[in-house]
């Protein structure tokens, strides 16, 4: 077969492996393919993906380090490909891949080095190679590395924030710099503390602002769930701006005061109303007016703390 129609077959078997809902069928083309052209990152990544879908970590790692070394070589052999392969992108997507899979692993220096090769590259940081950094680095209570770390962000993530208010906290215990960074952790991704916090459920078909809110909680919940602390301390302020900005239906707040520290709930929730309803004449923000609402409670819990 001249190498003209082995491309022709695999771009062939490619198709027929992406248009497949078969799960068994597209891992027999990707291998087909791969048979044809041992390194095409394409095939790799579809078993790659495959392997999630399977439970199986391990190899969707080992698939995801076929792709990385293979375009490394390739790289350091032909001096002259085009700057615009479309390898590229499957390229970092792959180290974006393997550096979440191993800090979800607990394997978080391992994370790390891979996230930190994809910074070198990803210079406009449209990957999550930070988030997994912060993510790993709270992991291990390395916590003024965060603090180091995000000295350094001109525009941080939501991510990096709530790394932030847990690093603050973990060092100096309930702070007005811990609290103040909390309020702006909640502030990067209003949405994101109610799937960490299991509050809401993710939709069926959620649109572009709840995916990204349900990735960013994916790298949280478990840092703010180190501790009784830490996971009471985001509970408190979720569930205060959840009632104030109709995330959170009015049973919820029955449910709540049924706990032992609901009356005292209560009566904060009652001062911070006060706060509101001020703040609410002077801006003039209706109801419905869903980021007003949200900007008026999140002055109001800052004031609350001074208060």
């Amino acid at each position: 077969m001249t190498k003209g129609n082995i491309c022709e077959e695999v771009k062939k078997l490619l198709d027929m492996a992406d248009s497949t809902n078969n799960h068994e069928e597209a891992t027999r083309l990707a291998n087909k393919v791969l048979e044809l052209d041992p390194t095409n990152c394409e095939a790799l990544l579809l078993l790659a993906d495959n392997a999630i879908s399977d439970g199986d970590m391990e190899n969707n790692r080992f698939y995801l380090n076929r792709i990385i070394e293979n375009y490394e070589k390739g790289q350091s052999k032909d001096s002259t490909r085009d700057a615009e392969d479309a390898n590229d992108e499957i390229y970092l997507f792959a180290l974006e891949r393997l550096a979440f899979s191993l800090s979800f692993d607990d394997r978080h220096e391992e994370a790390m080095s891979v996230a930190q090769k994809l910074l070198e590259i990803d210079v406009e940081g449209k990957t999550t190679a930070k988030d997994t950094i912060y993510r790993s680095l709270l992991m291990m209570d390395r916590y003024r590395e965060i603090l180091e770390m995000i000295c350094q962000e001109e525009n941080p993530s939501a991510v990096a924030l709530h790394a932030k208010a847990i690093a603050l906290y973990q060092l100096d215990g309930m702070s007005w710099n811990s609290y103040e960074a909390l309020v702006s952790a909640l502030e990067g991704d209003p949405d994101a503390p109610f799937y960490a916090l299991g509050i809401w459920d993710e939709p069926e078909e959620p649109d572009e602002e709840e995916v990204q809110s349900m990735l960013t909680a994916l790298y949280i919940v478990e840092p703010w769930a180190k501790s009784d602390e830490l996971i009471d301390w985001i509970t408190h302020i979720t569930i205060a701006f959840g009632f104030f900005t109709q995330r959170l239906p009015e049973d919820f707040l029955q449910v709540m005061e049924l706990s032992e520290t609901g009356s005292m709930a209560r009566q904060e929730l009652d001062e911070l109303k006060k706060i509101i309803d001020e703040m609410q004449k002077v801006e003039s923000v209706r109801d419905h007016d869903f980021k007003g609402i949200d900007r008026v409670v999140f002055d109001a819990l800052r004031f609350r703390r001074k208060y």
